[in-house]
């Protein structure tokens, strides 16, 4: 008893204001808590107020209008690098520059090739789907979303490769020696740049594609 009431007596006022600074930052603390649970439910229910973008006919819209945006840019893609050449002369000697003389820019008319085919066979399966009114089973959808990632991969793999040596054929590699040849190849280059750009909208379309197609499993997983 003796012990409480030396403590209470030594107790300064200082102490009960650190006190009551601290619970009030507590209770600050708790508040704003409350405050921002509060903001992302408002945000939720403002996202479900507007549930356009859930309905099956926008996911069925987009799906097609992105198929076909894949299709045309993989394929004007692919046609650009196939008519990339260019012939000139140095020192009286003729030389040719050529998309077949590297195997990087082989990899990506393949890459476009194989994805503008795949995706324009899903596009005419997806066509076919919604005309006939039936929605596709869990496993067709997986396959959908397994075609369109595989495409992405390897869209992905193609445009890496071309910049790659693109790259070196702009700037040169002053390391290793090698000169720029752009310079000389100015119409080549610039026909590789196009095909490069439409490959990579390609990629964004089929990122969206990809992303579109997962979302299936999350109301219905296999």
């Amino acid at each position: 008893m003796l012990n409480l009431l030396l403590k209470n007596s030594m107790s300064s006022p200082q102490d009960s204001i650190m006190d009551k600074e601290e619970a009030k930052a507590e209770k600050e603390k708790d508040m704003m808590s409350v405050s921002s649970e509060n903001e992302l439910l408002t945000c939720h229910a403002k996202f479900e107020a507007f549930p356009f973008f859930k309905t099956p006919r926008f996911l069925k819209g987009a799906k097609i209008t992105l198929r076909l945006v894949t299709i045309v840019t993989t394929f004007i893609a692919m046609l650009c690098m196939l008519t990339s050449h260019q012939s000139t002369t140095m020192l009286g000697t003729p030389l040719d520059a050529r998309y077949s003389y590297s195997p990087a820019f082989r990899f990506f008319v393949y890459a476009n090739a194989v994805a503008c085919f795949f995706i324009f066979l899903s596009l005419l399966a997806t066509i076919v789907f919604y005309l006939r009114g039936a929605c596709p089973t869990n496993k067709c959808s997986y396959l959908f979303f397994l075609n369109d990632m595989m495409m992405l991969t390897m869209e992905i793999g193609g445009c890496a490769a071309a910049t790659a040596i693109g790259e070196v054929g702009l700037h040169g590699n002053s390391h290793a020696g090698w000169g720029s040849i752009c310079g000389y190849y100015g119409k080549f280059c610039d026909r590789v740049t196009i095909s490069l750009v439409f490959s990579y909208v390609s990629i964004v379309s089929l990122f969206i594609l990809t992303v579109i197609s997962s979302m299936n499993f999350k109301e219905n997983p296999l």
